[in-house]
């Protein structure tokens, strides 16, 4: 198959986040500005059909308030079908944060058309003022779990909470820190039997790292996934042992998307290789959000760019981006078929 790329939205920086819906629609939720948060924005969503090519807008996830933006977000989607959207951002003027504009829950029940939006959510005190990143995963009948952070600027460690429900989003009671104050992002994969990992953006050099956790214990720093200024991740769960990992490449001179794969449950990783590239113009790039179309390795990518080469007219332009891809075109047969275990991926 070859990659195919769609634009999901013009004149928008992104932090593009997907959310596969029961129909298998696409949502992709994203902030609508062109500017990496300097500007007035709100999140917005967008809807496409199952093959993740076409996008139509769909609706308004989080209005800003007055003089503010809403540019951070995770998402994901209750066990009783419910889209719910974490949210945050600041206060800006004159291209300079200014303030905190809040820590925001939005739900929709009808596949993002509309969205009502609790500006104090029941959370911690101490999540209140922090920023939620990445998805919202299920991790059994009842209980939801998100991932947020706070950063304390530059040159200061940040700190991250995994924060959890057990009523299907409605209170958000238990917080668990992890990532040793080098971490911000983080993105949560949920693998059953009670254990979790997360893909975690590092403070220090912007690499990064793995972290684990059994529902019953405490987190574990597993060790790094990506070189410096390879940031930040996402990881998904093909099949009970099959893991992708997608990331940004933001070194220069090599702007693009990368990906890895583990074939043990997160326990080893295949070599990176690179799915995308955006080319030496671009300066601005990334976020990859990543889901599987299907039980044969189809996948769809959306990430964010401010230069995308293969797009003739206006090329230097913020662009929420989708790709479809496949595994079958990357990794060599002997690879495919050591991860294809009859049940997701049939290789």
């Amino acid at each position: 198959m070859k990659k195919k790329i769609s634009v999901v939205a013009t004149n928008a920086c992104g932090w593009p986040n997907l959310t596969k819906l029961k129909n298998g629609q696409i949502l992709c939720t994203y902030f609508n500005a062109p500017s990496h948060g300097l500007m007035q924005g709100d999140l917005v969503c967008s809807i496409s059909n199952r093959n993740g090519l076409n996008w139509r807008k769909r609706g308004v996830v989080a209005k800003h308030p007055k003089d503010g933006n809403r540019m951070h977000l995770a998402v994901g989607m209750a066990n009783n079908g419910d889209l719910l959207c974490f949210s945050s951002g600041f206060f800006v003027k004159e291209d300079k944060f200014i303030g905190f504009s809040g820590h925001w829950l939005s739900r929709s029940r009808d596949r993002g058309k509309n969205w009502y939006v609790d500006k104090c959510p029941q959370v911690p005190k101490i999540i209140q003022s922090t920023i939620p990143f990445g998805r919202i995963i299920c991790i059994d009948n009842k209980k939801l779990a998100y991932s947020c952070y706070r950063s304390k600027g530059r040159g200061n460690p940040s700190e991250t909470w995994m924060v959890s429900s057990e009523d299907d989003g409605k209170t958000w009671n238990k917080i668990s820190k992890f990532g040793s104050n080098d971490s911000n992002e983080a993105t949560l994969c949920g693998l059953g039997e009670n254990r979790m990992l997360a893909a975690v953006r590092t403070h220090v050099d912007h690499h990064v790292k793995l972290c684990e956790i059994k529902l019953t214990g405490k987190w574990k720093e597993k060790g790094p996934l990506t070189l410096p200024m390879q940031h930040p991740a996402d990881i998904i769960k093909l099949s009970d042992n099959c893991l992708l990992l997608t990331y940004g490449i933001r070194n220069r001179g090599l702007m693009g998307i990368g990906a890895r794969l583990s074939i043990d449950g997160g326990k080893s990783w295949r070599p990176p290789w690179v799915i995308h590239q955006f080319g030496n113009k671009a300066k601005d790039i990334g976020y990859p959000s990543t889901v599987a179309l299907d039980r044969k390795g189809t996948l769809l990518t959306a990430f964010y760019t401010d230069y995308e080469s293969t797009l003739i007219k206006k090329p230097n332009m913020y662009r929420v981006l989708s790709m479809r891809w496949s595994l079958k075109d990357w990794l060599h047969p002997t690879i495919l078929g050591s991860i294809s275990d009859g049940k997701q991926l049939k290789l």
